[in-house]
């Protein structure tokens, strides 16, 4: 009787110091515009804790504009930053690859709206450094659908060529968070 008693104590115990916790792993430090100026934080404590080697995530948000009904809407994006540089007192985190991705608001076929779908079954199908300067320059494999929808919408071979090189150069609104003890 005294080890039941014991027991449910002990399990009493460990269920009112288990919490659930809504604090993250993670802080935001830093946050910039599009255009790299700075929102909030410090960008000299960001490189600090990137030079001491902590964990640093990186996200960033597209406004973006709903092409059925001219809404707009902001798809928020995290990662881990992967490979980090310092250059010229800014940081800069290249996100490692993943396959591609979009959203259903660009894709009318996906009536799921809200959704996200794999733009094709390739590993490593987009990579990017994005700073906070509010700079992301990506590549990605080309996707038939996707060139096959800009035919679709009137464009040339020449005009898709160069929608597709203008793409690989974006400026976003960035935010850096490093993990907390």
């Amino acid at each position: 009787m005294k080890r039941i008693i014991y027991y449910a104590l002990a399990l009493c115990f460990s269920l009112s110091q288990a919490q659930v916790s809504t604090e993250s792993a993670y802080k935001v430090i830093y946050e910039a515009d599009k255009d790299g100026n700075q929102l909030s934080g410090d960008l000299e404590t960001l490189i600090a804790l990137v030079q001491s080697g902590n964990p640093i995530r990186v996200g960033w948000e597209m406004e973006l504009q709903n092409p059925t009904d001219e809404s707009t809407y902001v798809l928020e994006h995290w990662s881990d930053a992967g490979f980090i540089s310092i250059h010229q007192g800014h940081v800069f985190a290249q996100i490692p690859s993943i396959y591609g991705q979009g959203s259903s608001a660009v894709q009318p076929e996906f009536n799921q709206d809200p959704s996200m779908f794999l733009v094709n079954n390739k590993p490593h199908g987009w990579v990017a450094i994005v700073g906070t300067t509010g700079v992301l320059r990506q590549k990605m494999l080309r996707d038939e659908r996707t060139v096959t929808y800009m035919k679709e919408a009137g464009m040339t071979d020449e005009q898709i060529e160069e929608q597709l090189l203008k793409m690989e150069t974006s400026h976003f609104k960035t935010k850096w968070a490093v993990a907390v003890k």
